[in-house]
């Protein structure tokens, strides 16, 4: 074979290289921003914050500057749009408040939550869109008395293996009558556990903080499995802690539960403690690259 023979097969084998390159970068773009699916509750105002999580391209032409909810215009978004970073993309958030909404109609306050499943999405080029971010259930806010509670929350604290506690000491003598959220499916699907301790112990006393890095350790019973009513005396405590189990396929998934533990006293006035529960995705680089090839194949 002459030399001019080489030279054409070096330059086909460099092409050929050089395309294959070029596809596989193209195969591992998204080519726009994406939202994760997120089932998160929340309420107006009182600190109460959520993260919606999104994945970008490093190389992107724009970029998410911001989002915004219709009808919340004291709204506060705080852009984290570098949380995480990959090979490829980036992992980004926004970190939400909702402040009490518009006035509309009565003016009456809701029983129910209010479920918003798009938002404004806002980019660097000045364009805008509708995006759907999965469930955001916002719960309308509380005047809430903490001094005049029978319960006192004590300690509370969470690991990053996705688990958690809350504990709460009892004032004064009241009846345990139920555990509720809107997303609680997931614990009844075995995605989440959710247990309760209840002891009888000195007054005051309360169960210690552990440090976040450690696991956090389910004890007592599963919250579907205390039989309810349950009388609980001055002196008594709770303990709910949780841990989240999510199979990879959901990894990608954002949880926020914000379950109320309700306490009725004898004069039949309820009170309500609320614990959060989050699960916030740390996708591994297969499982973000298995994200990106999902995306790009849905429409």
């Amino acid at each position: 074979m002459s030399k001019k023979w080489y030279y054409v097969l070096a330059i086909l084998l460099a092409a050929c290289s050089w395309i294959g390159n070029v596809w596989y970068y193209e195969a591992n773009q998204l080519g726009r921003t994406v939202f994760l699916e997120h089932h998160v509750e929340t309420r107006e105002g009182g600190g109460r914050e959520f993260d919606l999580y999104y994945v970008e391209d490093k190389q992107a032409d724009k970029r998410l500057s911001s989002i915004r909810f219709e009808g919340y215009p004291g709204q506060i978004v705080t852009p984290y749009p570098q949380y995480a970073e990959y090979q490829r993309q980036y992992l980004g958030k926004m970190m939400v408040n909702l402040n009490a909404p518009e006035e509309k109609g009565s003016g009456e306050k809701l029983a129910e939550p209010v479920l918003i499943r798009e938002v404004t999405a806002l980019y660097s080029d000045g364009s805008s869109e509708q995006v759907n971010v999965g469930e955001i259930y916002v719960w309308p806010g509380v005047n809430h008395q903490e001094e005049q509670d029978p319960i006192s929350w004590t300690s509370g604290g969470s690991s990053s293996d996705h688990s958690g506690y809350d504990a709460a000491v009892v004032k004064r003598p009241v009846q345990l009558t139920a555990f509720s959220s809107k997303l609680l499916d997931i614990a009844e699907e075995g995605d989440l556990r959710i247990y309760a301790d209840i002891s009888s112990q000195i007054p005051g006393t309360s169960y210690r903080s552990q440090p976040s890095e450690a696991h956090i350790e389910l004890r007592g019973e599963p919250i579907n499995e205390i039989q309810l009513p349950l009388n609980m005396n001055k002196g008594d405590s709770i303990r709910i802690s949780h841990q989240f189990d999510m199979p990879s396929l959901e990894s990608m998934q954002v949880y926020q539960l914000l379950m109320k533990t309700t306490f009725m006293e004898k004069s039949g006035r309820q009170w309500h403690g609320e614990t959060v529960i989050p699960y916030h995705p740390r996708p591994t680089d297969q499982e973000l690259s298995k994200f990106v090839r999902d995306s790009r194949r849905a429409p």
